[in-house]
């Protein structure tokens, strides 16, 4: 439930924070916006990263889904690995 939770909050701030691109927020919301962007979009790039690096051709075969779920709910995704085995 914790995890489901989480990866429901992960997808609403994604939706808030590209919102920002297509129709800016007014003025100091818009920065914090746009440097919250930046952070998701840089540390959830390096877990993606670190993860693919990692896999091996016929990981990366089983499952093409499994780097891009990780961008996007970061460590909840993580954590759904661990329940799961």
């Amino acid at each position: 439930m914790f995890i489901f939770i989480g990866k429901t909050l992960y997808s609403l701030m994604w939706l808030f924070l590209l919102f920002n691109l297509i129709c800016p927020y007014p003025k100091p919301a818009n920065i914090v916006a746009n440097i919250g962007l930046i952070a998701f979009v840089v540390t959830h790039g390096l877990q993606a990263w670190f993860l693919s690096s990692t896999m091996t051709k016929q990981e990366k075969q089983q499952d093409k889904f499994k780097v891009v779920r990780l961008f996007l709910f970061g460590v909840f995704e993580s954590l759904s690995w661990k329940d799961k085995k």
